[in-house]
């Protein structure tokens, strides 16, 4: 499938992912790494089992990453 805006690969995501404006490089940087690595903005629960927010930077994205792993999805490879 294709993005309608740009004409690249579009993904499977949560009706609740919301892309940040093409000109933000570094929100789209943390997009390209949660996705990735198997997060494509659905619901995401802590320990608790109360719902997380997603990272607003890429450096806390990593920690997203390696704290919620259990709950990806099947990662989105580059150009795929």
């Amino acid at each position: 499938m294709k993005c309608p805006e740009c004409g690249g690969t579009a993904h499977r995501t949560s009706r609740k992912f919301k892309p940040p404006k093409r000109s933000d490089l570094q929100q789209w940087e943390k997009v390209r790494f949660l996705l990735e690595h198997g997060f494509r903005f659905f619901s995401v629960r802590d320990p608790r089992g109360k719902y997380t927010r997603y990272p607003e930077t890429l450096a806390e994205a990593r920690e997203f990453v390696r704290r919620y792993r259990d709950q990806a999805w099947e990662p989105i490879v580059p150009g795929a």
